[in-house]
């Protein structure tokens, strides 16, 4: 049975919460906690990637060229450009572009979950065999991983992205899709200032400390 992790990527030059970071960090700090975030995502997808053969980790790559992704990232990971539109859209195409490569579970992550570990995202492949779709809550209302068995737009289509209720929209939208949807454990988000205390072990542990950390 084939699994499919998407990382939704934005370039740490162009990622949209800098400016929000920046006021707290500095332009170069908030670079900086956007890049480690980055590198922490791919270690998690590195190391849940290497517990089985049948997995596989695609990089929708937004703010940058799949070249300069590979670059930042390494070369195991498949990399794909952005499709553009608004984040329902971007993540729907994402979902659509797994399943049609033959993935039977398709698990959707952005990079502003700094505890997320290899083991969460195997959780949620799990429950995939019960349920039609899995979601990881984040704080405030929005969530950091979203999973399916099939395509199912209407759970992307006309949310309120970036607000706290988007996690109950999507709940919503997915009992109205008859999707039976199971939940994960909450997990903190960065997307402000007041979010900087769950980051903190990114910005001043080495990088192998934190890659091992994601394998856990």
């Amino acid at each position: 049975m084939l699994e499919h992790l998407v990382l939704m990527c934005d370039h740490p030059r162009d990622a949209h919460d800098l400016a929000r970071l920046e006021p707290s960090l500095g332009p170069d700090g908030a670079r900086r906690l956007q890049e480690r975030l980055l590198d922490h995502l791919a270690h998690t997808a590195r190391a849940w990637q290497s517990r089985r053969s049948d997995r596989f980790v695609t990089v929708f790559c937004q703010g940058g060229l799949p070249t300069e992704f590979r670059i930042l990232l390494g070369e195991d990971f498949i990399y794909e450009k952005d499709s553009g539109g608004s984040q329902g859209a971007r993540l729907a195409v994402a979902a659509v572009r797994a399943f049609s490569r033959g993935a039977d579970k398709v698990l959707l992550v952005g990079t502003n979950c700094p505890d997320l570990t290899a083991t969460d995202v195997e959780r949620a492949g799990f429950a995939l065999e019960h349920v039609d779709c899995v979601v990881g809550p984040g704080h405030a209302g929005r969530y950091y991983l979203v999973g399916l068995v099939a395509p199912t737009p209407a759970i992307f289509a006309r949310m309120p992205w970036g607000t706290g209720a988007l996690l109950a929209r999507t709940l919503e939208a997915a009992q109205q899709s008859g999707l039976r949807t199971g939940l994960l454990p909450r997990l903190p988000m960065v997307h402000g200032p007041g979010d900087l205390i769950h980051a903190a072990h990114l910005l001043s542990t080495p990088v192998a400390q934190d890659a091992e950390r994601a394998r856990t």
